[in-house]
């Protein structure tokens, strides 16, 4: 073996045993630590690792100091300590959200409260006699009147009642099928709000008891019965946009 090889060898011996011993080192100086005990140094309410041969006093002034060479686990590098992001640390992130409870306030705005009114007009027999049944049911028939609910006649809007006609003898009644009956009068009423507007409601109304009026032989009276003259009509129409206005109708 030459000289050369020699030395080679020597020197690949020596770099083996050097990184051995360093390895070797290495693992004794872990050793020399111990797992945090009641009997280590004392913290802030937690133990601190403690390392054999180095004293209590210099160990507690590293850690005072801001200036220790581990982490919480009594190895490696401190790391940073980072503020937990959103749903770490905290178990009801982690749990599926549930529905808040409906507020309060956040309920629906109570529904708006329409006043009623009610609009009467009344027709009489000129001579104070009475008129007999054909005769009256004709007259509403030729009105485009329906006979129906609680036995009365009236004006339908989509199945519900504009306004309706009675007899002015209690309950008012007026049966096509009673070739007997008789009465002075009708009344003719209106309950406000209806299925259309009030004042196209009151028109139809007031024409249609003008009409009944000149085929009984009657005249029209509102509800004081007072006759119902060019100016009582005028009037009766400014209560009713006045109500509508009021309302928002």
């Amino acid at each position: 073996m030459s000289p050369l090889q020699w030395a080679l060898l020597v020197l690949g011996a020596a770099a083996v045993i050097a990184i051995y011993w360093i390895s070797r080192r290495d693992a004794r100086s872990l050793k020399q630590w111990e797992p945090p005990s009641a009997g280590g140094v004392a913290g802030a309410g937690s133990a601190l690792p403690v390392q054999k041969g180095v004293p209590a006093k210099d160990q507690m002034d590293m850690f005072s100091r801001g200036g220790s060479e581990f982490d919480e686990f009594g190895v490696g590098k401190p790391r940073k300590r980072m503020a937990p992001s959103i749903g770490e640390g905290d178990p009801q992130a982690l749990l599926p959200s549930r529905p808040q409870p409906a507020r309060a306030d956040a309920a629906q705005p109570p529904k708006k409260v329409i006043e009623e009114k009610i609009v009467t007009l009344l027709i009489a027999e000129r001579e104070g006699t009475a008129i007999f049944g054909p005769k009256i049911h004709a007259a509403l028939a030729s009105q485009g009147l329906t006979f129906g609910d609680r036995k009365i006649y009236h004006r339908l809007e989509g199945g519900k009642a504009v306004f309706s006609v009675a007899s002015l003898v209690k309950p008012g009644i007026l049966d096509p099928a009673d070739a007997q009956f008789s009465t002075p009068g009708l009344s003719l009423f209106m309950v406000l709000p209806g299925p259309t507007h009030p004042k196209v409601a009151l028109q139809d109304m007031i024409h249609t008891a003008r009409e009944l009026a000149a085929q009984l032989n009657a005249e029209v009276f509102d509800e004081s019965r007072l006759s119902f003259n060019a100016d009582a009509q005028r009037v009766l129409a400014t209560e009713v946009e006045t109500w509508a206005r009021r309302n928002g109708l």
